[in-house]
């Protein structure tokens, strides 16, 4: 999603709302704190490692059903203003449209769903434990890189997406697939 459907490459903004919506300021500056160790992470180790510090920042301890108020409510807002004319154009010019993000699925499935009518989202999944975010990853873990190009191969099968959308390294694997 970011910097192909949206504009803006980066996802952390998104999970600073939700960390400010749900949790308020002290959650917010727990996040801002686990920042620098997230952009090391993710540019000198692997984006995978980077994007799981910010997602065991923002969501550790929420409530699902806060976050997904949250997704459903305040998100759709900022996504819709930071849409990419240019992808979105190709995006609606297609019959079936699956998403594949790197972003925790309960973040952006409600957006995508409602708002831009989306078929099928798939991004990364994060547990939960007694109705709460345990803030780890589930497995496969983040959508990047093969875990993508698996996840795309498990909803598809042998049937071939027409077209794949994408502005990083780590989307190759998937888009040779398209």
């Amino acid at each position: 999603m970011d910097g192909t459907l949206l504009i803006g490459r980066s996802s952390f903004p998104y999970f600073a709302l939700v960390a400010f919506e749900v949790s308020g300021v002290l959650r917010l500056l727990f996040l801002l704190l686990a920042s620098p160790l997230a952009g090391l992470l993710y540019y000198f180790v692997s984006e995978s490692a980077g994007i799981q510090v910010l997602i065991f920042a923002t969501f550790v301890g929420m409530k699902v059903s806060d976050i997904e108020s949250v997704a459903r409510a305040v998100l759709p807002k900022f996504y819709s203003s930071d849409l990419h004319p240019e992808s979105w154009r190709v995006f609606t010019s297609c019959g079936k449209r699956c998403v594949l993000t790197a972003n925790p699925r309960i973040m952006v499935e409600a957006f995508l769903k409602d708002l831009l009518g989306v078929d099928m989202v798939l991004g990364t999944e994060i547990g939960t434990y007694k109705g709460r975010a345990t803030g780890f990853v589930c497995k496969p873990g983040v959508l990047v890189g093969k875990n993508k190009a698996d996840a795309l191969k498990k909803a598809f099968g042998e049937t071939k997406p027409d077209v794949g959308l994408g502005d990083r390294h780590t989307d190759i694997p998937f888009m040779a697939m398209c």
